[in-house]
Protein backbone atom coordinates (compact mmCIF):
# COMPACT_ATOMS: atom_id res chain seq x y z
CA UNK A 1 0.00 0.00 0.00
CA UNK A 2 0.73 3.23 -0.82
CA UNK A 3 2.32 5.40 2.06
CA UNK A 4 0.76 9.45 2.65
CA UNK A 5 2.54 11.81 1.71
CA UNK A 6 3.65 14.23 4.53
CA UNK A 7 1.68 17.17 3.29
CA UNK A 8 -1.59 14.86 3.38
CA UNK A 9 -0.91 13.03 6.83
CA UNK A 10 -0.61 16.99 7.86
CA UNK A 11 -3.72 18.17 6.14
CA UNK A 12 -5.85 15.05 7.64
CA UNK A 13 -4.71 15.40 10.99
CA UNK A 14 -5.89 19.55 10.49
CA UNK A 15 -8.97 18.11 9.92
CA UNK A 16 -9.21 16.16 12.73
CA UNK A 17 -8.44 18.74 15.23
CA UNK A 18 -10.85 20.60 13.49
CA UNK A 19 -13.44 18.38 13.56
CA UNK A 20 -12.92 17.79 17.81
CA UNK A 21 -12.67 21.36 18.78
CA UNK A 22 -16.29 21.83 16.64
CA UNK A 23 -17.29 18.78 18.48
CA UNK A 24 -16.07 20.17 21.57
CA UNK A 25 -18.10 23.47 21.34
CA UNK A 26 -20.89 22.39 20.26
CA UNK A 27 -21.41 20.49 23.76
CA UNK A 28 -19.48 22.79 25.85
CA UNK A 29 -22.81 24.69 27.18
CA UNK A 30 -25.03 22.01 26.53
CA UNK A 31 -25.55 21.98 30.35
CA UNK A 32 -27.36 24.92 30.49
CA UNK A 33 -25.00 27.33 31.59
CA UNK A 34 -25.71 31.05 32.44
CA UNK A 35 -23.67 32.74 29.01
CA UNK A 36 -23.09 34.85 27.23
CA UNK A 37 -22.03 34.91 23.33
CA UNK A 38 -20.08 38.07 21.34
CA UNK A 39 -21.29 39.32 18.01
CA UNK A 40 -17.89 37.07 16.85
CA UNK A 41 -19.36 34.02 18.96
CA UNK A 42 -17.19 33.67 21.36
CA UNK A 43 -18.89 32.05 24.68
CA UNK A 44 -18.42 33.80 28.25
CA UNK A 45 -19.67 31.73 31.17
CA UNK A 46 -21.82 34.04 33.23
CA UNK A 47 -21.82 34.84 37.13
CA UNK A 48 -24.24 37.73 36.84
CA UNK A 49 -25.79 39.71 34.41
CA UNK A 50 -27.40 43.53 34.52
CA UNK A 51 -28.96 44.60 31.38
CA UNK A 52 -29.59 48.74 31.04
CA UNK A 53 -30.52 50.35 28.66
CA UNK A 54 -27.62 51.04 26.37
CA UNK A 55 -25.36 48.48 28.02
CA UNK A 56 -24.73 45.35 29.57
CA UNK A 57 -22.59 44.83 32.97
CA UNK A 58 -21.61 41.62 33.74
CA UNK A 59 -18.65 39.20 36.13
CA UNK A 60 -17.06 36.01 34.56
CA UNK A 61 -17.79 32.72 35.83
CA UNK A 62 -14.18 32.11 36.61
CA UNK A 63 -12.96 35.60 37.75
CA UNK A 64 -12.64 35.59 41.82
CA UNK A 65 -11.58 38.87 42.50
CA UNK A 66 -15.53 39.41 41.18
CA UNK A 67 -14.49 41.95 38.39
CA UNK A 68 -17.36 44.12 36.55
CA UNK A 69 -17.19 44.43 32.61
CA UNK A 70 -19.42 46.42 30.66
CA UNK A 71 -20.18 45.87 26.70
CA UNK A 72 -22.88 47.64 24.38
CA UNK A 73 -25.86 45.50 23.72
CA UNK A 74 -25.33 45.57 20.18
CA UNK A 75 -22.09 43.59 20.87
CA UNK A 76 -23.89 40.57 21.97
CA UNK A 77 -25.22 38.03 19.81
CA UNK A 78 -27.17 35.73 22.72
CA UNK A 79 -27.31 35.70 26.00
CA UNK A 80 -28.79 32.87 28.24
CA UNK A 81 -29.31 34.25 31.53
CA UNK A 82 -30.99 33.32 34.49
CA UNK A 83 -31.94 29.65 33.81
CA UNK A 84 -35.24 29.79 31.52
CA UNK A 85 -34.83 33.02 29.99
CA UNK A 86 -32.43 34.07 26.74
CA UNK A 87 -31.80 37.07 25.46
CA UNK A 88 -30.93 37.75 21.39
CA UNK A 89 -29.75 40.83 19.87
CA UNK A 90 -32.28 42.02 16.86
CA UNK A 91 -30.67 44.56 14.40
CA UNK A 92 -33.88 45.74 13.13
CA UNK A 93 -35.03 46.99 17.15
CA UNK A 94 -31.56 47.73 17.47
CA UNK A 95 -31.77 46.13 21.18
CA UNK A 96 -32.06 42.58 22.76
CA UNK A 97 -34.63 40.43 22.85
CA UNK A 98 -36.00 39.00 26.18
CA UNK A 99 -38.06 35.71 25.94
CA UNK A 100 -38.78 34.05 29.30
CA UNK A 101 -38.82 30.25 27.50
CA UNK A 102 -39.99 28.74 31.41
CA UNK A 103 -42.23 31.28 32.44
CA UNK A 104 -45.24 30.79 34.67
CA UNK A 105 -46.88 30.95 31.49
CA UNK A 106 -45.36 28.29 29.58
CA UNK A 107 -43.57 25.58 32.08
CA UNK A 108 -44.60 22.70 31.24
CA UNK A 109 -43.75 22.84 27.73
CA UNK A 110 -40.42 21.77 25.99
CA UNK A 111 -39.74 24.01 22.89
CA UNK A 112 -38.31 22.16 19.98
CA UNK A 113 -36.66 25.13 17.65
CA UNK A 114 -36.03 24.25 14.18
CA UNK A 115 -33.27 25.39 12.12
CA UNK A 116 -36.23 27.54 10.10
CA UNK A 117 -37.11 29.39 13.26
CA UNK A 118 -40.23 26.99 13.88
CA UNK A 119 -41.29 25.81 16.72
CA UNK A 120 -42.48 22.30 18.32
CA UNK A 121 -44.35 22.61 21.55
CA UNK A 122 -43.45 19.11 23.18
CA UNK A 123 -42.88 16.79 25.98
CA UNK A 124 -39.44 15.45 25.03
CA UNK A 125 -39.61 11.52 25.70
CA UNK A 126 -35.94 10.16 24.99
CA UNK A 127 -33.01 12.23 23.09
CA UNK A 128 -30.40 9.56 21.55
CA UNK A 129 -28.54 8.97 18.72
CA UNK A 130 -29.31 12.19 16.62
CA UNK A 131 -32.88 11.60 17.33
CA UNK A 132 -35.70 13.41 19.64
CA UNK A 133 -38.64 11.46 20.27
CA UNK A 134 -41.39 13.54 21.69
CA UNK A 135 -44.80 13.81 22.64
CA UNK A 136 -46.56 17.17 20.53
CA UNK A 137 -49.05 18.60 22.53
CA UNK A 138 -50.97 19.94 19.62
CA UNK A 139 -51.91 16.85 18.36
CA UNK A 140 -51.07 14.84 21.30
CA UNK A 141 -49.06 12.18 18.92
CA UNK A 142 -45.73 10.73 20.15
CA UNK A 143 -43.66 12.07 17.16
CA UNK A 144 -39.59 11.98 16.63
CA UNK A 145 -37.08 14.62 14.53
CA UNK A 146 -33.56 14.45 13.42
CA UNK A 147 -31.35 16.69 15.62
CA UNK A 148 -29.57 17.40 12.56
CA UNK A 149 -32.98 19.34 11.71
CA UNK A 150 -33.12 21.85 15.19
CA UNK A 151 -31.12 24.35 16.38
CA UNK A 152 -31.88 24.07 19.84
CA UNK A 153 -34.37 22.43 22.83
CA UNK A 154 -35.76 24.88 25.37
CA UNK A 155 -36.48 22.59 28.28
CA UNK A 156 -39.47 23.30 30.41
CA UNK A 157 -37.27 23.71 33.93
CA UNK A 158 -35.17 26.00 32.30
CA UNK A 159 -32.28 24.27 30.58
CA UNK A 160 -31.45 24.17 26.85
CA UNK A 161 -29.47 22.42 24.54
CA UNK A 162 -27.63 23.43 21.38
CA UNK A 163 -27.48 21.75 17.95
CA UNK A 164 -26.40 24.20 16.01
CA UNK A 165 -23.90 27.06 15.88
CA UNK A 166 -24.15 29.89 18.22
CA UNK A 167 -24.82 32.11 14.88
CA UNK A 168 -27.15 29.57 13.57
CA UNK A 169 -29.15 29.35 17.08
CA UNK A 170 -29.41 33.33 17.24
CA UNK A 171 -31.04 33.17 13.86
CA UNK A 172 -33.73 30.84 15.09
CA UNK A 173 -34.55 32.14 18.38
CA UNK A 174 -34.46 35.47 17.31
CA UNK A 175 -37.33 34.28 14.37
CA UNK A 176 -38.70 31.89 17.58
CA UNK A 177 -39.02 34.98 19.83
CA UNK A 178 -42.95 35.95 19.26
CA UNK A 179 -43.85 32.42 19.00
CA UNK A 180 -42.27 31.31 22.64
CA UNK A 181 -43.68 34.05 24.28
CA UNK A 182 -47.18 33.57 22.85
CA UNK A 183 -47.23 30.03 24.19
CA UNK A 184 -49.09 29.00 26.97
CA UNK A 185 -49.65 26.19 29.58
CA UNK A 186 -53.34 25.24 27.95
CA UNK A 187 -51.26 23.32 25.21
CA UNK A 188 -50.17 21.50 28.12
CA UNK A 189 -53.65 20.51 29.15
CA UNK A 190 -53.88 23.12 32.08
CA UNK A 191 -56.44 25.60 32.34
CA UNK A 192 -54.55 28.27 31.53
CA UNK A 193 -56.01 32.07 31.08
CA UNK A 194 -54.76 36.19 30.88
CA UNK A 195 -57.63 38.79 32.23
CA UNK A 196 -57.00 42.29 30.82
CA UNK A 197 -56.98 44.62 33.86
CA UNK A 198 -55.03 47.75 31.58
CA UNK A 199 -54.67 48.89 28.48
CA UNK A 200 -51.91 50.49 28.38
CA UNK A 201 -49.15 49.58 25.81
CA UNK A 202 -45.53 49.15 27.00
CA UNK A 203 -42.31 48.94 25.53
CA UNK A 204 -40.40 47.70 28.37
CA UNK A 205 -39.21 43.55 29.27
CA UNK A 206 -42.46 41.82 29.31
CA UNK A 207 -43.54 39.29 31.93
CA UNK A 208 -46.51 37.03 31.06
CA UNK A 209 -49.55 37.18 33.96
CA UNK A 210 -51.27 33.95 34.72
CA UNK A 211 -54.58 33.33 36.87
CA UNK A 212 -53.28 29.64 37.17
CA UNK A 213 -51.12 30.43 39.91
CA UNK A 214 -51.68 29.04 43.12
CA UNK A 215 -53.08 31.65 45.52
CA UNK A 216 -51.17 32.03 48.61
CA UNK A 217 -49.01 34.37 51.12
CA UNK A 218 -46.39 34.53 48.58
CA UNK A 219 -48.96 36.07 45.98
CA UNK A 220 -50.23 39.56 44.89
CA UNK A 221 -53.86 39.13 45.29
CA UNK A 222 -56.31 40.77 42.80
CA UNK A 223 -59.99 40.94 42.69
CA UNK A 224 -61.12 37.73 41.72
CA UNK A 225 -61.02 37.09 38.00
CA UNK A 226 -58.11 39.28 37.69
CA UNK A 227 -54.36 37.72 37.32
CA UNK A 228 -52.12 36.98 40.28
CA UNK A 229 -48.99 37.43 39.79
CA UNK A 230 -45.99 35.56 42.48
CA UNK A 231 -44.65 38.45 45.28
CA UNK A 232 -41.09 36.70 44.28
CA UNK A 233 -41.41 37.84 40.70
CA UNK A 234 -42.16 41.31 41.89
CA UNK A 235 -39.04 41.36 43.68
CA UNK A 236 -37.16 40.53 41.25
CA UNK A 237 -38.05 43.18 38.66
CA UNK A 238 -38.02 45.34 41.17
CA UNK A 239 -34.84 44.97 42.36
CA UNK A 240 -33.55 44.91 38.83
CA UNK A 241 -34.97 48.51 38.63
CA UNK A 242 -33.40 49.57 41.06
CA UNK A 243 -30.22 48.58 40.18
CA UNK A 244 -30.36 49.77 36.72
CA UNK A 245 -30.71 52.86 38.59
CA UNK A 246 -28.22 53.65 40.53
CA UNK A 247 -26.27 52.37 37.65
CA UNK A 248 -27.67 55.52 35.83
CA UNK A 249 -27.23 57.44 39.00
CA UNK A 250 -23.25 57.00 38.57
CA UNK A 251 -23.16 57.58 35.67
CA UNK A 252 -24.91 60.82 35.64
CA UNK A 253 -22.86 61.89 38.44
CA UNK A 254 -19.58 60.84 37.38
CA UNK A 255 -17.64 63.64 36.46
CA UNK A 256 -15.99 61.97 33.90
CA UNK A 257 -18.65 61.02 31.69
CA UNK A 258 -18.98 63.10 28.83
CA UNK A 259 -21.61 65.55 28.79
CA UNK A 260 -23.50 63.86 25.60
CA UNK A 261 -23.44 60.22 27.46
CA UNK A 262 -24.65 62.23 30.58
CA UNK A 263 -27.67 63.19 28.74
CA UNK A 264 -28.50 59.98 27.05
CA UNK A 265 -28.08 58.23 30.79
CA UNK A 266 -31.15 61.15 32.06
CA UNK A 267 -33.06 59.91 29.38
CA UNK A 268 -32.64 56.13 30.13
CA UNK A 269 -32.83 56.48 33.92
CA UNK A 270 -36.50 58.55 33.36
CA UNK A 271 -37.99 55.64 30.97
CA UNK A 272 -37.49 53.78 34.46
CA UNK A 273 -40.58 55.47 36.15
CA UNK A 274 -44.34 55.31 35.78
CA UNK A 275 -44.27 58.98 34.22
CA UNK A 276 -41.91 62.21 34.39
CA UNK A 277 -44.12 63.58 37.50
CA UNK A 278 -42.64 61.02 39.51
CA UNK A 279 -40.61 63.22 42.87
CA UNK A 280 -37.30 63.31 44.08
CA UNK A 281 -36.46 64.02 47.83
CA UNK A 282 -33.02 65.18 48.34
CA UNK A 283 -31.86 66.41 52.33
CA UNK A 284 -28.58 67.44 53.30
CA UNK A 285 -26.83 67.48 56.70
CA UNK A 286 -26.34 71.52 56.12
CA UNK A 287 -30.34 71.82 56.08
CA UNK A 288 -33.36 70.59 58.04
CA UNK A 289 -35.76 70.64 55.05
CA UNK A 290 -35.83 68.24 52.52
CA UNK A 291 -36.18 69.48 48.39
CA UNK A 292 -38.45 67.92 46.24
CA UNK A 293 -37.60 67.63 42.74
CA UNK A 294 -39.01 66.13 39.46
CA UNK A 295 -36.73 63.03 38.47
CA UNK A 296 -35.25 64.55 35.23
CA UNK A 297 -34.65 67.97 36.94
CA UNK A 298 -33.11 66.45 39.86
CA UNK A 299 -30.88 64.47 37.16
CA UNK A 300 -29.97 67.48 35.48
CA UNK A 301 -28.93 68.91 38.98
CA UNK A 302 -27.02 65.62 39.75
CA UNK A 303 -25.23 66.27 36.62
CA UNK A 304 -24.00 70.33 37.09
CA UNK A 305 -23.14 69.77 40.69
CA UNK A 306 -20.44 71.71 41.51
CA UNK A 307 -17.60 69.12 42.59
CA UNK A 308 -14.54 67.59 41.07
CA UNK A 309 -15.77 64.19 41.84
CA UNK A 310 -19.39 63.00 43.04
CA UNK A 311 -19.95 59.47 44.00
CA UNK A 312 -23.47 57.44 44.63
CA UNK A 313 -23.65 54.43 45.91
CA UNK A 314 -26.61 52.06 47.45
CA UNK A 315 -26.02 49.63 50.26
CA UNK A 316 -28.94 47.59 52.38
CA UNK A 317 -31.54 47.45 49.44
CA UNK A 318 -34.54 45.69 51.32
CA UNK A 319 -37.00 43.16 49.36
CA UNK A 320 -40.36 44.87 48.59
CA UNK A 321 -42.43 45.45 51.40
CA UNK A 322 -46.13 47.11 52.16
CA UNK A 323 -47.77 45.63 48.87
CA UNK A 324 -51.34 46.70 48.03
CA UNK A 325 -53.52 47.74 45.12
CA UNK A 326 -53.96 51.34 44.50
CA UNK A 327 -57.46 52.78 42.82
CA UNK A 328 -55.70 52.72 39.40
CA UNK A 329 -55.75 48.62 39.39
CA UNK A 330 -51.88 49.04 39.64
CA UNK A 331 -49.83 47.52 42.68
CA UNK A 332 -47.55 49.57 44.84
CA UNK A 333 -44.84 48.35 47.25
CA UNK A 334 -41.66 49.67 48.78
CA UNK A 335 -37.82 49.43 48.68
CA UNK A 336 -35.85 50.40 51.09
CA UNK A 337 -32.52 51.19 50.79
CA UNK A 338 -28.99 53.44 51.73
CA UNK A 339 -27.84 56.10 49.79
CA UNK A 340 -24.24 57.82 50.26
CA UNK A 341 -23.17 60.83 48.51
CA UNK A 342 -19.98 61.53 48.62
CA UNK A 343 -18.01 64.86 46.81
CA UNK A 344 -14.73 65.62 46.47
CA UNK A 345 -12.72 68.74 45.47
CA UNK A 346 -9.15 68.69 44.70
CA UNK A 347 -8.94 65.06 45.24
CA UNK A 348 -10.21 65.84 48.88
CA UNK A 349 -13.43 64.48 50.34
CA UNK A 350 -15.32 67.72 51.34
CA UNK A 351 -18.82 66.42 51.73
CA UNK A 352 -20.86 63.04 52.99
CA UNK A 353 -24.01 61.60 53.61
CA UNK A 354 -25.70 58.53 53.98
CA UNK A 355 -29.49 58.66 53.46
CA UNK A 356 -32.43 55.88 54.00
CA UNK A 357 -34.80 56.34 51.43
CA UNK A 358 -38.16 54.91 50.06
CA UNK A 359 -38.62 54.29 46.75
CA UNK A 360 -42.26 53.31 45.32
CA UNK A 361 -42.55 50.49 43.10
CA UNK A 362 -45.45 50.09 40.68
CA UNK A 363 -46.20 47.00 38.77
CA UNK A 364 -48.46 47.69 36.16
CA UNK A 365 -50.38 45.33 33.41
CA UNK A 366 -51.13 46.21 29.61
CA UNK A 367 -51.99 44.32 26.58
CA UNK A 368 -49.82 43.10 23.74
CA UNK A 369 -50.98 41.24 20.66
CA UNK A 370 -48.32 38.55 19.48
CA UNK A 371 -49.11 36.39 16.31
CA UNK A 372 -52.69 37.85 16.40
CA UNK A 373 -53.02 37.03 20.11
CA UNK A 374 -53.50 39.06 23.11
CA UNK A 375 -51.69 38.31 25.94
CA UNK A 376 -51.92 40.28 29.22
CA UNK A 377 -48.11 41.09 30.02
CA UNK A 378 -46.35 43.20 33.48
CA UNK A 379 -44.06 45.27 33.93
CA UNK A 380 -42.16 47.14 36.99
CA UNK A 381 -41.54 51.08 36.85
CA UNK A 382 -40.41 53.14 39.68
CA UNK A 383 -42.54 55.79 41.62
CA UNK A 384 -41.37 58.64 43.81
CA UNK A 385 -38.38 57.98 46.09
CA UNK A 386 -38.87 59.75 49.34
CA UNK A 387 -35.91 60.56 52.14
CA UNK A 388 -37.01 58.39 55.78
CA UNK A 389 -33.47 59.87 57.54
CA UNK A 390 -30.43 61.20 56.76
CA UNK A 391 -26.98 60.95 58.68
Amino acid sequence: MRSLTPAFSIQKIAYSIIATCLMVSSQLFAQSDPVLFFEDSRPQKLKSMDIGSDFIKYQKMDDRIGTFYNILKSDIMLAFYPLGIYYVYSEAENDLIKVGYASVANNKIDKLVKKSGSVIAAEVIEVSMGNVKYKDLQTGKQLSVLTSELAIILYKDGKYQMYDAVEGVAKALLKASDIINGMDNSIAGSDFTVVNNNNNNSTGDDMVISDNVEISDDNIIGEEGLPAVRKEEFEEKSLAKTKELEDYLRLIANKNTKFQKANEAIDAAVKLFIDEDRVMEVSSKNRTTVKKYKIRTYFEKLKLLKYDDVRVSWSDISYVSNIRKGEDGNYYGIVTLQQKFEGFIDGRLVYTDVTKKNMTVILKTYDKYVVGEKQTLWDVYLGDIGVVQTE
